[in-house]
């Protein structure tokens, strides 16, 4: 009788299993409607209706796949973010091919698959519609088309691969130019080995050429069309602009948050495992005695590029946390790497034995307890609509429940004026007015006047000034400073709204109903992206 478990005897069943299970429940949760949109995927929909080169803070492959699917769809939550699904659904069939039958790693492969759905950075990206979607998908693309690339130099099929998801990718967040120096790094790795290919780096530097200047010239257009507000947006993020120049380079109050925020994206028992299965690839492939006892060269080479892929993102984005605010998601494609790593290293049991934890003398089975605890975030990630849990404090999902509830109240508020198919609606800020655009009656394009914010895509748009003696509605989150608004409007009336959900409250809002405007729209040229 055959006493190994099942998991290790048919990895590919059961994490094809995995697979077909977790979308279900996905496509479940979007059908459900528990969440409401987050502001940017109201933005990345209502780029559907203006299709462009690209945008403002992104390229155009967001706006393209969102459109495809809503255009199957429709213009519904449900539609924007099948997408979502359908990238998880990628995500974890690429990691169960790539690391099963190109690395030649199975069960490894099948550990991916159980931590692609346990940790809350792709837990996620499976169902929110954002550019780290398929820029995740384009990301682990590249990395074993490289790996194959230089497995076997000859063939042609991984290096048209890799230059056709490099350009998608860089459509989709200009941080897919970060492969770039993942795989000139890689090559210094190989070449340290003496197992670098001259025919390798020839055909993978034109493959990145092309992908290159095939992802980035409709953004360079576009950027030439529109005063090189999406570069100068990035570098004022980055904390490269002339601002950031004069302020002192280093700064030690944003590390902790920033650190603390990864270690939560991961969860602390997966970041363990994941932090030592780095740093063991990094000693096996940048070593002479790690690579000595690998022995394999398709070893030494997934060692060189794991660890190359995770460490050069994870530790730029360390140590650029000390210059500038770093958003948590930045350093989401460094774990594409890192799920890798952290899933070789749970399939071997490393992280100081397989039970790691000694708590009063008993052993903690590590892996054990973070895939029981991993289902149980599953759970509850894909039920946040469902929980009996009514404020933010135990419940941050909150914060995206309540619009559906706005729609009607702006339904009310526009059947109540005296002309209501002469209503438009508008906020502040950016968010608010794309969730105004998919959520307000009929789901007209929205405005977003500048009383002094930064800039966003809502300015290269039209404005409102064709619709002189129309009434409108204002939304914001924060109390409404009425003085702006009486320039603009006879009259200002302003209310307070708290949305509800289907299990309690959604966050409150603030209504402006304005009467008869005069045509005039505010402009502002602060020079802050």
């Amino acid at each position: 009788m055959n006493n190994t478990a099942i998991w290790q005897r048919h990895p590919y069943l059961v994490a094809a299993a995995i697979i077909v299970c977790t979308t279900c429940i996905r496509i479940a949760f979007l059908w459900s409607n528990q969440l409401d949109l987050v502001y940017d995927e109201a933005q990345y929909w209502d780029w559907t209706r203006h299709m462009q080169l690209s945008y403002y803070s992104k390229g155009p492959l967001i706006a393209w796949i969102i459109k495809g699917w809503t255009t199957l769809l429709g213009n519904t939550q449900f539609g924007v973010r099948f997408g979502a699904v359908f990238n998880s659904f990628l995500t974890q069939s690429i990691l169960l091919y790539g690391l099963g039958r190109m690395m030649k790693r199975p069960v490894a492969a099948l550990w991916a698959v159980i931590l692609a759905n346990t940790i809350p950075l792709f837990l996620a990206s499976g169902v929110l519609m954002t550019t780290d979607s398929p820029l995740l998908v384009c990301w682990l693309v590249a990395l074993f088309a490289v790996y194959a690339a230089s497995e076997n130099p000859e063939r042609k099929m991984p290096y048209v691969l890799l230059g056709a998801v490099l350009a998608l990718g860089i459509l989709a967040k200009y941080m897919m130019l970060a492969m770039v120096g993942v795989v000139f790094f890689y090559c210094i790795g190989l070449w340290r080995r003496q197992m670098l290919s001259k025919i390798f780096v020839k055909r993978v530097a034109i493959a990145m050429a092309v992908g290159t200047v095939v992802g980035f010239l409709p953004i360079l257009i576009w950027n030439l069309q529109n005063d090189w507000v999406g570069f100068r947006h990035v570098a004022k993020l980055a904390g490269v602009n002339k601002d950031a120049v004069a302020k002192p380079f280093f700064r030690f109050d944003r590390f902790p948050e920033y650190f603390g925020s990864q270690i939560g994206l991961i969860t602390p028992w997966w970041f363990a495992f994941l932090i030592f299965g780095g740093w063991t690839a990094l000693k096996q492939g940048w070593t002479k005695k790690g690579a000595e006892i690998l022995g394999d060269n398709s070893k030494v080479r997934q060692a060189i590029l794991l660890s190359t892929g995770f460490w050069m993102l994870w530790g730029f984005f360390i140590f650029w946390s000390f210059h500038t605010r770093i958003y948590p998601n930045w350093s989401a494609m460094s774990y594409a790497a890192g799920i890798i790593l952290a899933a070789i290293a749970v399939e071997q049991g490393h992280v100081w034995g397989k039970n790691a934890l000694v708590i009063r003398s008993k052993r903690i089975p590590l892996r054990k307890t973070g895939v029981v605890i991993g289902i149980v975030l599953f759970l509850v990630m894909h039920s946040l609509g469902e929980l009996p849990f009514r404020t933010r404090s135990f419940n941050p999902a909150m914060r995206l429940m309540g619009w559906t509830d706005m729609s009607s109240k702006l339904q009310e508020l526009t059947e109540s004026m005296p002309h209501p198919d002469k209503v438009f609606y508008f906020s502040d800020r950016y968010g608010v007015t794309a969730n105004l655009s998919f959520y307000a009656p009929g789901q007209p394009q929205a405005f977003c006047a500048d009383f002094g914010r930064r800039k966003a895509q809502y300015d290269l748009w039209e404005t409102p000034e064709d619709k002189t003696g129309w009434d409108a509605i204002f939304v914001r989150h924060k109390p409404i400073d009425v003085r702006p608004l009486k320039k603009l409007f006879e009259s200002v009336k302003v209310m307070e709204y708290q949305t509800t959900h289907t299990n309690g409250y959604g966050p409150k809002y603030y209504i402006a109903i304005l009467k008869n405007y005069n045509g005039e729209w505010p402009k502002r040229d602060s020079g802050s992206y």
